[in-house]
């Protein structure tokens, strides 16, 4: 039977700030343990220790549910390719784009549970504002990223092309490598190694050298 917690225990959780980020991390373990369709308001409840009414008042519905660890998962995304470019030291735009495909498949590899999710419009509001926000904080840098690439000469191409083809390829090469697929074609066994050789030929075929 699910443990009961007190309502002085459910507002001290309220109150420190601890419970959305506890009942998102119940999320990411039942989706790891058993998948997505295993998700609800009451099991993430009990995994977190709560009442069933904490996460509904969060959340209302297993899709509220879905949408911020959808939301999450961008918000981790964004970070995770400015610390790719970051960690790269890379200004022209070539090396940012390689930059921040080797940070997608990373992000990708590390948080299998949100990238499972983030893309299942089936499941999530896509109009939710915190998602939309958060969506667009993980593909603006791409977009400006290759707007600069045209400005500067470096694109041989449309930019919105080049921005949907880079997409592409990283979030097929992430795909199939959590799949195990990728592994069984190549014998690779570094996604991250293969992630940097996949982005530079793809850098090196959009993107000349001023």
């Amino acid at each position: 039977m699910p443990r009961r917690v007190s309502a002085a225990t459910a507002r001290r959780e309220y109150h420190h700030g601890d419970l959305r980020s506890a009942l998102l991390d119940s999320v990411a373990r039942i989706i790891r343990e058993s998948g997505a369709s295993f998700v609800s308001i009451r099991e993430v409840a009990r995994r977190a220790r709560v009442s069933h009414a904490a996460p509904a008042h969060h959340f209302r519905n297993k899709s509220g549910l879905l949408t911020a660890f959808a939301a999450q998962g961008f918000e981790r995304l964004a970070g995770t390719i400015a610390a790719a470019i970051s960690s790269s030291r890379a200004t022209a735009p070539p090396d940012v784009l390689a930059a921040m495909g080797r940070g997608y498949v990373r992000f990708a590899i590390d948080n299998p549970e949100h990238f499972d999710i983030m893309f299942r419009a089936e499941l999530i509001d896509v109009e939710n504002e915190d998602y939309v926000r958060a969506t667009d904080a993980a593909y603006g840098p791409l977009i400006a990223t290759v707007e600069a690439a045209a400005e500067q000469g470096y694109l041989k191409g449309d930019h919105v092309v080049a921005a949907a083809s880079a997409w592409s390829l990283v979030h097929g090469l992430a795909a199939l490598w959590i799949s195990g697929r990728m592994q069984e074609r190549t014998r690779a066994s570094d996604p991250n190694a293969l992630a940097e050789a996949v982005t530079s030929l793809f850098v090196s075929s959009v993107m000349k050298r001023s």
